[in-house]
């Protein structure tokens, strides 16, 4: 049996509002608890633009409140980013 996981970032879509990126991240994890995936990776991301949340244990807290079976966790590369103009 091939296992499944999600990776998700919460990424905000041009023309869609923060709220928004939020409200679709909560839908596909409990869609993905539904259809039996065995995990949710929430991606750390810190200063990066077009993604929502900066704090993945507050999104980890209401991913796990509205799923019942799938195993949440988060992970990331702390690296150090700079932006260069060229």
């Amino acid at each position: 049996m091939t296992r499944l996981s999600i990776l998700d970032q919460t990424p905000v879509i041009h023309g869609h509002s923060t709220a928004d990126a939020i409200a679709a991240t909560l839908d596909l994890a409990q869609l993905a608890d539904d259809l039996g995936y065995t995990r949710y990776w929430y991606a750390e991301h810190h200063g990066l633009y077009g993604v929502s949340n900066p704090c993945p244990e507050v999104m980890l807290a209401r991913i796990g409140n509205l799923t019942k079976r799938i195993r949440i966790g988060s992970g990331g590369v702390m690296l150090p980013y700079t932006r260069r103009s060229r």
